[in-house]
């Protein structure tokens, strides 16, 4: 007697991949949006920072958290949150 197969993986999978695309779709775009508002012919521009005046070490710091590392980072940690995710279902889902 064969087993009859489970049409559920094929749409788990299917899932799975829709769910990382879609997710590494959003990195690409705070990418371009990071780009577009804090560059200027492709180097990092702090927000706020005075015309003529250098910034300080402390606003830059700031600002790298605010402008660019804090936004990549909440995405990177949901996509490495849906791609953990799918890793163990299909460990699950294996005989």
């Amino acid at each position: 007697m064969t087993a009859e197969p489970d049409h559920n993986d094929g749409c788990d999978d299917r899932l799975h991949r829709d769910e990382i695309t879609v997710a590494m779709n959003w990195v690409i775009r705070i990418c371009r949006d990071i780009i577009r508002d804090h560059s200027h012919k492709m180097n990092w521009v702090p927000t706020s920072t005075p015309t003529g005046t250098a910034p300080t070490t402390d606003h830059l710091i700031q600002s790298a958290r605010t402008d660019v590392l804090g936004q990549l980072q909440r995405q990177i940690d949901s996509v490495e949150a849906i791609i953990s995710n799918a890793e163990h279902e299909r460990v699950k889902m294996r005989p």
